[in-house]
């Protein structure tokens, strides 16, 4: 029975196939499952267009994928034309980046600064462990993330405008000139951004929030405090980051300036970037971290919001010691965030600028068309 069903069997594919299947091609079966070759040899039936048929198709796919290709290619390299577009981009990913890193100690640094007790940091970090776990060191970070990606933005791009335009002034020296365009960048940033710094700050000092979402956060604020609660300390906060960013940037650009004096021109390495981003973040928190925790302590209304009112006070109930509360470990997380900072900034923007700079990519080659075979030299 069976040679006579896989005739007939042949005859009906031939029957369906028509004038396409008038060769046959012989093929090897493929291994039996214990991997051992039967031997024996199967007709294949191959019409006598498909070759024609198959890279026609093929080459109208390829044609489609690389005219989408080279089209977001151009829209890319547009986008990247423009030195804000670059600044912009490359200060979101540094500030991400820093940010997410550092996160678990800046939980703890913002306990310290607006503590009223005398704690040490190991106290501090117990504390937060019991509230809500290893969780609970990165609790508000989703609402700094949102609040850095444009504020880092928005300081790299406004450091790099205000500096352009204040060069134009005779009397400034470089290094104030980048002094007054790093403390105008902060100022921009914080003016800018506020509320989303207000919830962060509110929310990393919340204990039991795990699971509330940054926007039934605000709204709880907003119906507790009314808008104004969203910029409470915002005048405070102008004051205190003016001198903090110009003396972060003005330190940086002052290093960079120096190592390209030094070097002759050559390019700065990365782990420089990194080394001189730390020390212009050291030099910006010795120089301003009781103005930060003034600011902080005014944000979640545990101090006034006036500055001279502020100060004198928490040195008349703390002393000297409560102006500097947190700073060790303000030390151990600003400086290295700086340097990440740094660092991916301009790790970033130089990928850009190359990106930017670099030939348009040429269309991936077509396939040439197969000739049509003949069913003939098929064998």
């Amino acid at each position: 029975m069976r040679p006579v069903f896989m005739l007939l069997l042949g005859a009906g594919a031939e029957s369906l196939l028509g004038a396409g299947a008038e060769r046959v091609v012989d093929q090897p079966r493929a291994p039996a499952i214990r991997g051992v070759a039967s031997g024996r040899r199967e007709p294949l039936f191959i019409p006598a267009s498909a070759p024609s048929c198959c890279n026609q198709w093929s080459l109208h796919v390829r044609e489609d994928a690389s005219r989408h290709v080279s089209s977001a290619s151009r829209r890319v390299k547009r986008l990247l034309h423009n030195d804000a577009a670059r600044h912009l981009l490359a200060g979101a990913a540094a500030g991400v980046v820093s940010n997410t890193i550092v996160a678990p100690l800046d939980i703890m640094r913002l306990n310290l600064m607006v503590s009223a007790q005398q704690k040490s940091w190991g106290g501090v970090a117990r504390e937060i462990f019991a509230e809500g776990g290893v969780r609970a060191f990165w609790r508000g970070n989703t609402a700094d993330v949102i609040r850095t990606i444009p504020s880092s933005a928005v300081r790299f791009y406004s450091f790099a405008v205000y500096k352009e335009n204040l060069a134009d002034v005779p009397a400034l020296a470089p290094a104030l000139v980048s002094l007054l365009a790093g403390g105008f960048a902060g100022m921009t940033a914080m003016a800018l951004l506020f509320p989303l710094e207000t919830v962060r700050t509110q929310m990393a000092m919340s204990g039991g929030v795990n699971g509330v979402t940054i926007m039934a956060f605000s709204r709880n604020l907003v119906a507790t405090k009314g808008v104004g609660g969203l910029y409470q300390g915002l005048s405070t906060s102008l004051v205190s980051v003016m001198p903090y960013f110009g003396v972060r940037f003005g330190v940086y650009d002052a290093l960079k300036r120096w190592h390209v004096r030094i070097a002759d021109g050559q390019p700065i390495p990365s782990q420089f970037n990194a080394a001189y981003g730390f020390a212009a973040g050291f030099a910006a928190s010795a120089l301003t971290f009781p103005m930060e925790v003034v600011r902080r302590r005014a944000m979640v209304g545990v101090a006034s919001t006036n500055m001279l009112v502020a100060v004198p006070a928490i040195l008349r109930a703390e002393g000297l010691k409560g102006l500097y509360k947190g700073y060790s470990l303000n030390l151990i997380k600003v400086a290295p965030s700086s340097a990440i900072t740094f660092f991916v900034y301009e790790m970033v923007r130089d990928r850009l600028d190359r990106i930017a700079d670099a030939p348009a990519p040429k269309p991936a080659p077509l396939p040439v068309p197969l000739p049509a075979v003949d069913a003939d030299v098929i064998s």
